[in-house]
Parts: structure tokens; sequence; C-alpha cells
């Protein structure tokens, strides 16, 4: 089961997987399901499906520029997943489509990991980012990650906002268009 989610935003209802997966279905605010699942590497198509629903504004914050396709070779990228020092997070339609993922990658031999999440432009709004990006904050204290950084539009109020839900946050430079946000996930004191 997943820990540390606010009542008001989703309601989880169980396992939508076989006895000991790593599935839960969840139903979110507006009363809508999704699953929630680790990305696995046969999600390479599923991958394309779902930055095709990332409109031009959502692609752009996302991946910090003008990005129009994801190629083969990134795809597969994006899928090759450890679930220790690369983890991700999908979250999954009842009819089997991605509409979000969050993700961690650990820098070089540290305690601390990058995050980045993005949610279809259509499931905006009811709660997958901060669901996806608390369930991925726990997994990355518990694969021994204690910071997480973020590259972040400056403008991106909406996701600088979530990001400083996951523990004391500093942003630096707050001035560029482009800012780093540092999140510590030790437990506060």
């Amino acid at each position: 089961m997943i820990t540390e989610i606010p009542p008001a935003v989703v309601t989880m209802v169980g396992s939508a997987g076989a006895a000991g997966s790593d599935e839960d279905r969840v139903i979110l605010r507006d009363g809508s399901t999704i699953a929630v699942r680790p990305l696995a590497t046969g999600d390479v198509a599923a991958i394309a499906s779902w930055f095709e629903g990332l409109g031009p504004e959502t692609r752009h914050a996302r991946f910090l520029g003008s990005v129009a396709i994801l190629d083969e070779r990134t795809r597969s990228q994006l899928a090759q997943v450890d679930h220790r020092d690369h983890e991700a997070l999908t979250a999954v339609t009842p009819d089997g489509a991605v509409v979000g993922i969050a993700r961690y990658i650990r820098l070089q031999q540290s305690w601390t990991a990058e995050v980045a999440v993005a949610v279809a432009d259509h499931w905006r709004g009811r709660g997958i980012a901060t669901l996806l990006l608390r369930q991925i904050a726990v997994r990355a204290r518990a694969a021994g990650i204690d910071c997480l950084t973020a590259l972040c539009l400056a403008s991106n109020t909406a996701v600088l906002g979530l990001l400083s839900r996951l523990g004391p946050m500093t942003t630096t430079p707050p001035e560029a268009e482009v800012v780093e946000v540092r999140i510590n996930l030790l437990p506060h004191r």
C-alpha cells in the first residue's frame, strides 16, 4: 500500500493486480479510477502514447524545451529502470493507457536523485501528479536517497508547489527562467 497520500487527493481501493503485485487501484478526487504501478521495460509503446497526450506547453515544462517527438532510442532509455537507482511510476487508466509518469534517477554514487513528473493534459487537475510524486519520494527514501533535485521552469508554480510538499525545499537561483529545486527527504525532527 502507498503511504503519505492526503485523503482529500485520492482513495486507495486495494491491489489491482495479482496477489503480491506492486500495483494499486486509486479513486481520484474527481471519482475516476487509475492504477499506479512501477514502469516496466515493456512499456516503451505506453511511453510513446503518454507523450502524445502531453500538449506543447506540458512537454516544454517537462523537458525544458520544445520536444515534438520521442524517438525510439529515448523511449527505450526511459523504460530502462532498475527500481533502485532509477525508478519510475505510472498512472494507468482502466483501459490500459498511461496518463502520468514520475521518475527519479540517482545522481552518480550519491544520496541525491533528480525527480520529474508529467501528466497527460486531459488528466491534469485530478491529483495524479501529487500522488505520483509522493509515491516516488517514498520509494526514493526506501532506496537511501535523502535529497531530490529538479530543474523546473520558474513560471511552473503548480509543480513548484507540489515539490514543496515533499519536504523542506530550496530554489536556486530564484530569479532565473529555469530554477534548480532541492528537496530534503530526511524525516522532520
